[in-house]
């Protein structure tokens, strides 16, 4: 299995932070680690929004997320240096060039842009994509594989809830073998946002005994309440304890998860079928 640590938003535009998570996710396991190329020009204007989410607060809190072109081209060194690979999600098709001069490989795109901007994908130069199917209805997904299969597009698909934090009931994680089945597919993973302090990692080893390729989750070095992702956020400390558990025998995977005593754990409410 292969673990993905989102940097998300917890590095506060901070490139010391930026690096230091690099590093300490490197240490802990990571196979990738990924920012989010977030350009607060890019945000639209939604009336209706104004009332929970102002859009002169929100173009403030997303400017200062910001990462210059050298910002990112500085993000990747620092992954070369800790033997990670380097991926960042984009959150529409305008910037196609930035995105091809900086020269990532791995390219991520979450659900509810996915639907949007799938054809232009072609647009992006890259050997991987992964997208999530946060928000996708069943006959959204159908459309985007039957594309990205047809024109030879290597990709992965996370499962994903996109509730912040994810409850156990609310995983899907039935849909896992089912897209594999459904679409004759080798990879699939799951984009995790549980509460790994309330759940102690439970949503994320009950993936990887279903047979995830690949976890992604949102990954800090700060505090949990010092940043807005850092309530679904796991610690340098819980991906080795992922990736530890995703060495261990089928058996001994049910035996670790057994030790939380829910008996619940296995009900098939936790891994209902969306569709």
């Amino acid at each position: 299995m292969k673990f993905i640590a989102e940097l998300c938003q917890n590095h506060n535009g901070d490139m010391k932070i930026i690096e230091e998570m690099v590093e300490r996710a490197s240490k802990a396991g990571a196979h990738f680690c990924k920012i989010q190329t977030i350009l607060a020009r890019d945000l639209i204007y939604w009336k209706h929004h104004e009332e929970f989410r102002p859009y002169e607060a929100e173009y403030q809190r997303l400017k200062s997320l910001e990462l210059s072109f050298e910002d990112e081209q500085q993000f990747i060194e620092i992954c070369k240096k800790w033997d990670v690979k380097p991926m960042t999600t984009i959150f529409n098709h305008r910037h196609p060039k930035r995105f091809n001069n900086l020269g990532y490989e791995y390219l991520k795109i979450s659900g509810y842009k996915m639907k949007d901007i799938y054809k232009q994908i072609k647009e992006f130069n890259f050997k991987h994509l992964y997208f999530s199917t946060s928000s996708l209805t069943f006959f959204d997904i159908k459309k985007i594989v039957k594309f990205l299969q047809l024109n030879n597009i290597k990709f992965t698909m996370l499962n994903c809830t996109c509730v912040y934090p994810t409850s156990l009931d609310k995983l899907n994680l039935q849909n896992i073998p089912f897209y594999k089945k459904e679409f004759n597919l080798d990879n699939v993973g799951l984009s995790d946002h549980s509460n790994p302090y309330e759940d102690n990692l439970l949503s994320s080893k009950l993936a990887i005994f279903q047979g995830i390729d690949v976890l992604e989750r949102h990954f800090t070095i700060l505090d949990k309440d010092e940043t807005r992702d850092g309530k679904v956020s796991v610690t340098p400390e819980m991906i080795v304890e992922l990736i530890n558990f995703s060495k261990l025998s089928k058996i001994n995977q049910y035996k670790e998860i057994n030790k939380f005593n829910e008996k619940q754990v296995f009900n098939h409410s936790y891994y209902s079928t969306r569709f």
